[in-house]
């Protein structure tokens, strides 16, 4: 009986994280440097996966990747006095041709523009926030070929979405430098209003997931009881 108990409360616990893949939802809070926000991903199979062949512009993105395809929620800037303003879409990816010396990117990389862009490191204006909108479950892989730093369920590119006035906002990924961490950029597609890095974020389970799990460990926690409970004399 004790025995059944246990496999049952662990069958009640796959069965969590089981839903929890095949709902291909992802929600997460994240904050730093005066940017913050509460988003729900929604992501999809990506049909065009392979083997990343090292040229440029790549034809395939990695394997492992998935796309985003919606977002929802919350995002505020209190450098620039946005609060707490709705996400209203994701934007749709837009591929270019990365540089040439960049043979790593995927093909889903392109830019959102933006008329005065942000500056490379050569000090030279880019053509707006580059971003890829793919989607990482196992983490990201190295995404440019200068650039070694990777992980997190983002790629260094990210994905862009807008908000309610207007403005877009870059989400990306820093890579692990010692601790995993992303940044924040922030448009009104003429000029970059703010860019904040690093800021940290932080997985919500879903309700349904915390009920499931909670009904599974209180399932073990009464057989640990039982178990302790002297015999009769």
């Amino acid at each position: 009986m004790k025995s059944r108990h246990i496999l049952a409360a662990a069958a009640i616990m796959a069965a969590t994280l089981s839903a929890r893949v095949a709902a291909h939802d992802y929600a997460f809070n994240f904050s730093g440097g005066g940017a913050s926000g509460s988003i729900n991903l929604t992501w999809s199979p990506n049909p065009n996966t392979g083997v990343i062949p090292g040229t440029s512009p790549n034809p395939v993105d990695p394997i492992g990747s998935y796309i985003v395809t919606g977002i929802s929620g919350t995002f505020s800037d209190t450098n620039i006095g946005i609060v707490d303003a709705a996400i209203t879409g994701i934007v749709p990816s837009n591929p270019h041709d990365p540089e040439d010396t960049n043979l790593r990117a995927p093909h889903s990389f392109g830019f959102y523009k933006i008329v005065n862009g942000p500056l490379t490191p050569e000090g030279v204006p880019a053509s707006g926030f580059s971003y890829s909108n793919l989607f990482y479950p196992g983490g990201s892989p190295q995404s440019a070929t200068d650039y070694p730093f990777h992980g997190g369920f983002l790629d260094i590119y990210g994905l862009v979405f807008t908000i309610a006035g207007g403005n877009a906002v870059n989400l990306w990924s820093n890579g692990d430098l010692g601790g995993l961490t992303y940044g924040v950029g922030v448009t009104d597609g003429v000029d970059v209003l703010d860019y904040v890095s690093p800021v940290t974020v932080a997985a919500v389970p879903e309700p349904a997931a915390w009920g499931m799990m909670l009904s599974g460990l209180g399932l073990v926690g009464l057989v640990m009881r039982r178990r302790q409970q002297p015999c009769a004399a």
